[in-house]
């Protein structure tokens, strides 16, 4: 009987313990009144980025063309493609409009004048290009597209920055090309002036001169050469036209 009993008492042990386990797991901790409710927040939901209003910035660094946030690889087969699609996407703020154009001095001459040509082909009426330059010149000079220099006659005055960093100054129709002498920090501006008032003396009925400069000649040089055509004080050369690629200096130029 002793021993049923110890058995009996050892089961009820069993049961209490089972009972007390399972009460434990079945009981929820008791709140902490201390602790912080975290309320779930849901993130936000994704949407498209504004899309930006008012014209886009045109202009042209050493790495090319940039028309708003987009850059344009012209070195690439479908670059020129680009810069008209991007042209054509802001036909609003070109067509009908003076542009403005931001150059940078060390951009290559053949970028510029790729900007330029993609405005005049979306309908610019004129190109307004801003570049640092000399003191005493502008720091903008409006350029007439190039499709309007076909009227020009071929007395029209032709200038243009040769590799050696002296400026060249001839006609459309060709003819002896003067060459200016080398400054300190390029060609000599004021000989050039000299050369273009006596050029454009020789054609009294254009108020036309075709810039460029060749392949190795960065921007700027080009750029100054342009801005000195607006300060002569004997001769008005208004519209300004751009060549690219660069004529030969002396030989008769074909405006395509």
């Amino acid at each position: 009987m002793r021993v049923v009993g110890i058995a009996v008492l050892g089961l009820f042990s069993l049961v209490a313990v089972a009972v007390a386990v399972t009460a434990a797991c079945d009981s929820k901790p008791a709140p902490n009144p201390f602790e912080e409710k975290k309320d779930t927040v849901e993130p936000p939901a994704l949407s498209a980025p504004p899309k930006p209003t008012g014209p886009p910035e045109f202009s042209v660094a050493a790495e090319g063309p940039k028309v708003g946030w987009t850059y344009i690889m012209l070195d690439k087969p479908d670059g020129k493609q680009k810069l008209a699609e991007q042209i054509g996407d802001n036909k609003e703020y070109v067509s009908g409009k003076d542009v403005k154009v931001t150059a940078d001095r060390q951009a290559k001459l053949a970028y510029v004048a790729a900007m330029l040509d993609a405005l005049d082909a979306g309908g610019a009426t004129s190109i307004t290009v801003a570049t640092d330059t000399r003191p005493e010149f502008a720091k903008t000079v409006k350029f007439t597209p190039r499709s309007a220099g076909k009227s020009a006659p071929s007395c029209s005055v032709v200038a243009k920055v040769l590799t050696e960093r002296r400026n060249a100054v001839w006609s459309l129709a060709g003819g002896t090309a003067v060459r200016s002498p080398k400054g300190l920090a390029g060609p000599d501006m004021a000989m050039t002036e000299m050369d273009l008032t006596n050029a454009a003396h020789r054609c009294k009925d254009s108020d036309f001169v075709f810039v460029s400069a060749d392949d190795d000649v960065e921007w700027g040089l080009a750029y100054d050469l342009a801005a000195s055509t607006q300060t002569l004080e004997k001769a008005k050369l208004e519209r300004v036209i751009l060549l690219e690629p660069a004529p030969v200096a002396g030989r008769p130029v074909k405006l395509e």
